[in-house]
């Protein structure tokens, strides 16, 4: 018995399903038919960013889109006929005309509060802010459609069209469709650690070949550099910004000047559920004149709301609760931009920062883990302290809270009792979660990893203020006691004993994986467009290890702090010299991805090697992983002989734990069971007045649960009979 899920019943059931769309794509009034096929981008303005899906429904979708003008009229336009319109079309179409097979969704706009540049940006000499200009804002406008009557399982074309005074842009066509359903096989892009890089562009393109449709991308975080600076998200120069990346419209030569590569068109086509990564954090803007030393230097919330109560009637005279938390805002640290860059589920504590989402057989978790990145300094003298490092604050800074470093301190803490882990908590015992094929939680900052960034722990910094004999403070240090580590004291137990299926990280830029006793799966693919490297034996690596009076024990030159043993790829592992395969990939030649695949239940990792453009991805690794998909039914057959004719009698039997039915089909005739009890069964007859050779019959069985409809396609062989007259 052999079984077809999803994509297959996709492809035999494609006539229906188009016949069904939900979409209104014949009005009632007049509509004119659309002319000649058009299928890139056109008009006479440019779109900063092609469109990109955004938190998919039941029945619908949200398209998102960039412009650096406000527009008159900004729409998404959805249906079978939306490739054929040409721009004077797609602008009718846009201000109330009529077209067959059209359908117009109006998007709300916003403009982004916080995007700029700097002398520092990859943008046109033209366009380039002096030194002197400090920090410039950039205007950008967001329009965002709500796409809505989708049928689930169909694919649908779309475009989007803007329009300001007499120009004109309209998008290339691409397709939407609104979330899977229980039971759709999905294929999603696990990836992080983007960041502009050389060779993100080739990592991605390369994962759009192998991989074919992409229905969602899982990001780690760390999608570009400096959030608050436009043009990473947009139109970097040098080819390889976050959007032109994932949408093919990049073009950057690697690493190693061998080839240039566009990138992936993925996101136009698929949802992008992102994490919070360091680099999604902008850090204090007041009193900093470029972008890349306002990142260098978030303050605690707590630092600058102290600050503020010192200054508050000069900077607020009149109380304003807004002018207060802007003040604290631009004097700590935000994610602004990432949260009005995404339209992400905002009912946690935290707002769009951490969320939970179901996408198909999925329950995908996003959490807000990571800190601020700092250099490695330690000195030991406090007088010769120049810098402020993960370990110590610059003796210049000791009387200046708010230019203070605070060391790698957490943004959003993972402790117990904490907002974000009594969030998770619930979230873990849901029946959401609970429920799902796959459990899935992503973060920035994992609780495994042989990387340099797993090092000091993830832990609150101990501040250690530094006296001298009469008691002042010459100098002020810090230390991340290993049993303060959150991630590994307070969050693991929490997946451990909710057995989750996989936890994907990021931020230390290379492959490695591991599994617990209890099965859990930690993997990180941020070997994206470079490595920052492997710390272990075989790697020749080691971390650096601050001298005294630091106290070392805290501290792990290689190896995992987590305590996992690193697993080596078990397909195609790189090899040290002396032949031992590596448990890790840490390499600025290879490109690594990543594939969850649920139809096949199971996630494969994937190498690219930059140097040789002639050779295909290889995949390096892969594994099993979550739930195997439960069978509706169990079917048998039963041919005999009534009299001169042939009956085959069908038995289903329902193994699931809700009714279900049956559309049975063979060469013989058609017969149906409806609404088999679980646990019981019914027989269909098909009879025959000719002798039935050996052959098969298809069982088409469906269940409804939670309004959703699971399909599943069942191809039963039969043995042959003959019976006389």
């Amino acid at each position: 018995m052999s079984r077809r899920r999803s994509r297959a019943t996709t492809a035999a059931l494609g006539a229906v399903l188009c016949t069904a769309l939900a979409l209104p794509l014949a009005p009632a009034v007049a509509a004119e038919p659309v002319t000649t096929s058009v299928t890139d981008a056109v008009g006479d303005l440019p779109l900063l960013s092609d469109p990109f899906l955004q938190l998919p429904t039941a029945d619908g979708v949200r398209v998102v889109w960039t412009t650096e003008y406000a527009g008159s009229k900004n729409v998404a336009l959805v249906g079978e006929a939306v490739a054929e319109l040409t721009v004077d079309e797609a602008r009718a179409a846009a201000s109330g005309k009529k077209f067959r097979g059209v359908s117009v969704f109006v998007a709300e706009t916003t403009q982004f509060s916080r995007l700029a540049e700097d002398a520092s940006s990859r943008i046109p000499d033209a366009e380039r802010p002096a030194a002197a200009d400090g920090i410039v804002a950039r205007d950008v406008w967001r329009h965002e459609s709500t796409v809505s009557g989708l049928t689930a399982g169909t694919r649908t074309p779309y475009r989007v069209v803007s329009i300001d005074g007499e120009g004109t842009a309209v998008s290339g066509t691409f397709s939407l469709a609104p979330t899977p359903r229980l039971g759709d096989d999905v294929r999603v892009l696990i990836t992080s650690d983007h960041q502009a890089m050389a060779n993100t562009p080739a990592n991605l393109q390369k994962a759009a070949e192998t991989i074919g449709d992409i229905d969602a991308v899982f990001l780690a975080g760390d999608l570009v550099n400096h959030p608050d600076r436009a043009s990473e998200w947009f139109d970097d120069t040098r080819g390889s910004s976050f959007f032109a990346a994932l949408q093919g419209n990049g073009g950057r030569v690697d690493n190693n000047g061998v080839q240039e590569y566009v990138g992936g068109e993925i996101v136009q086509n698929a949802p992008l559920f992102p994490a919070v990564g360091n680099h999604e954090v902008q850090g204090r803007v007041d009193g900093v004149t470029s972008i890349g030393s306002s990142f260098g230097a978030p303050v605690p919330v707590e630092v600058a709301e102290a600050q503020y109560e010192l200054v508050a009637a000069q900077v607020n005279p009149t109380g304003s609760a807004a002018v207060k938390a802007q003040w604290i805002e631009d004097n700590s640290f935000s994610t602004t931009t990432y949260e009005e860059m995404f339209t992400l589920p905002d009912d946690s504590p935290g707002g769009e920062t951490y969320y939970a989402v179901t996408f198909g057989d999925i329950r995908l978790v996003s959490l807000y883990s990571t800190r601020i990145w700092r250099g490695t300094g330690a000195q030991a003298d406090p007088a010769v302290r120049t810098v402020n490092t993960r370990y110590q604050e610059a003796a210049r800074t000791l009387d200046a809270p708010l230019e203070q470093g605070y060391g790698e301190f957490v943004f959003e803490s993972l402790e117990a009792g904490t907002p974000q882990y009594e969030w998770l908590k619930d979230e873990l015992a849901s029946d959401e979660f609970q429920d799902a094929r796959f459990q899935i939680v992503m973060l920035h900052e994992g609780p495994q990893g042989l990387g340099d960034n797993v090092m000091p722990h993830f832990a609150n910094p101990v501040r250690i203020e530094e006296t001298d004999a009469a008691g002042n403070v010459i100098g002020v240090r810090y230390e991340y006691p290993a049993e303060d580590n959150m991630l590994l004291g307070d969050l693991s137990p929490l997946l451990e004993e909710a057995g989750v299926d996989l936890v994907h990280n990021g931020h230390s830029h290379l492959w490695n994986r591991f599994e617990s006793e209890n099965g859990v799966n930690y993997l990180e693919t941020s070997n994206t467009g470079n490595s920052y490297g492997a710390y272990h034996p075989l790697s020749g690596r080691s971390r650096p290890i601050p001298p005294a009076p630091w106290d070392a024990s805290n501290y792990l030159a290689q190896g995992n702090p987590g305590g996992l043993e690193a697993i080596v790829p078990n397909v195609s592992p790189f090899l040290a010299a002396d032949g031992t395969p590596q448990p890790f990939v840490q390499s600025n030649d290879l490109a690594v991805f990543a594939m969850l695949d649920t139809g096949a239940n199971e996630l494969v990792s994937y190498a690219y090697d930059v140097r040789t453009p002639d050779v295909d991805p290889w995949i390096i690794d892969r594994f099993s992983l979550g739930e195997p998909e439960p069978d509706l039914v169990d079917v048998s057959i039963d041919a005999v002989c009534a009299g001169p004719n042939t009956r085959l009698t069908v038995e289903v039997a329902n193994t699931f734990d809700v009714r279900v039915s049956a559309e049975i089909e063979s060469v013989y005739g058609d017969a149906r069971v409806a609404s088999v009890k679980p646990g019981a069964s019914k027989s269909a007859n098909i009879v025959t007045r000719e002798g039935a050779t050996a052959g098969e019959l298809t069982v088409v069985a469906s269940a409804t649960v939670d309004g959703e409809t699971i399909t599943e396609i069942e191809t039963v062989p039969f043995d042959g009979i003959t019976c006389g007259r």
